[in-house]
């Protein structure tokens, strides 16, 4: 743009991107940070879309896979450090409620047991009298994690981890990345508003990763296209609700699976709050970034917003609302389960690495966010990897 040459482009102005590029800031790097701001219009929107536009995603320590809990772990002090740092609060202690027959809830006490959570556990019914709004299956476990486990806001974390990084000295560009190639010894940005120029680039592109002339056209992953409900209640509602945490349930008929966020306020209606209902979706797909768009330009799946109207309807009996719609999201998947953060691209086996990624949230990646982009972070400054992340977990996989 300017004939300037920064130390890192991150491209990707999420959860992700916006993370790493704070921590490279801090450590010294000078960094531009590219990405396009929130649709004002999704089902115009021309370019690409990003997952964190919502306004909570489940936060949790507990979970069934070791590592994952670890990396949420971790990042609990890193959410408090942003909110002490920038005044923006991106979590909300409301607590967790974890719902699944006893075997799964005896992997859940591991991570209790292991980080000191302070974590209940008890059968479903008893927990129906300590919540006495909520109606859960019978012959269930349950496990709550109390805070700081509740629900991220996305946008709030975004907004903090942004704020920093400037406060750093990182410049923020807002704009669609077309493509981002090696020559002449750097990386090429090439944007919308111009081409900018860094020794090396993080793609943290999310699903979009296939947009665009990049190294990472070819990735190996898969997306799962999330049909989500959002439930628009009163301040009465809201309060005769107060308390609820955020909720994961898993059955034997994992038709019945669902995931759960408790009222939160409506940026857009003062007085009234927002519940959001979804569930898992396990017909991954292959799709081309323009398929992706196109779906975010949607409304979702009608089929399954009306199942999903009935498990809010079973699970808070009497339920009271002023408004419902639903939304389109996208989730990544590769093929170890967890982000490819890993070097790709020109110069990877010859030692002169330019370009490297951080991509695929696997579901999991809005509560580890914080340390997700700090592991991405720190394979560009060089630091050594945690002994307690398996590296090979974390690598890029290409289609062949």
């Amino acid at each position: 743009m300017d004939g300037h040459r920064y130390d890192v482009a991150v491209v990707g102005c999420g959860m992700l991107g916006s993370s790493a590029a704070r921590r490279l800031a801090d450590a010294g790097c000078d960094v531009v940070l590219i990405g396009q701001p929130e649709p004002a219009d999704h089902r115009n929107h021309a370019g690409v879309f990003a997952s964190h536009h919502d306004s909570a995603r489940v936060c949790r320590t507990i979970d069934p896979d070791p590592l994952r809990a670890w990396l949420a772990q971790r990042s609990v002090e890193q959410f408090e450090m942003l909110t002490a740092r920038t005044g923006i609060s991106c979590t909300v202690g409301t607590g967790h409620l974890w719902v699944e027959a006893s075997e799964g809830i005896d992997l859940l006490a591991l991570a209790d047991e292991r980080f000191d959570l302070g974590c209940s556990r008890r059968p479903a019914a008893e927990a129906m009298v300590a919540m006495s709004y909520l109606s859960l299956a019978e012959g269930l476990d349950t496990m709550y994690e109390p805070a700081p486990a509740g629900y991220v806001d996305p946008r709030a974390y975004v907004r903090a981890e942004v704020l920093a990084a400037v406060g750093a000295s990182a410049t923020v560009v807002d704009a669609l990345v077309g493509s981002v190639t090696v020559s002449d010894h750097c990386v090429e940005v090439g944007t919308d508003v111009g081409p900018i120029s860094a020794d090396r680039a993080l793609l943290a592109t999310g699903a979009f990763s296939g947009h665009g002339d990049t190294p990472l056209v070819g990735l190996d992953v898969e997306y799962a296209l999330h049909t989500q409900l959002y439930v628009a209640l009163d301040s009465d509602e809201a309060d005769r609700l107060s308390g609820m945490p955020s909720i994961i349930a898993k059955h034997a008929d994992p038709t019945g699976d669902f995931y759960l966020t408790p009222p939160v306020p409506d940026p857009v209606r003062p007085g009234h709050h927002v519940l959001k209902i979804g569930m898992p979706q396990d017909d991954h797909v292959r799709v081309s970034a323009a398929d992706l768009s196109a779906w975010y330009r949607t409304d979702g799946d009608p089929a399954v917003a009306a199942r999903l109207d009935g498990m809010v309807r079973g699970l808070l009996p009497g339920l009271r609302w002023t408004g419902r719609w639903t939304g389109s999201c996208v989730t990544t998947y590769t093929p170890t389960g967890h982000p490819a953060i890993d070097w790709v691209g020109p110069g990877v086996h010859a030692g002169a690495e330019r370009i490297a990624c951080c991509v695929g949230g696997n579901g999991y990646a809005a509560k580890c966010a914080p340390s997700l982009g700090g592991l991405a972070a720190g394979m560009l400054l060089g630091d050594p990897w945690p002994t307690e992340v398996d590296r090979d977990q974390f690598r890029a996989r290409f289609r062949m």
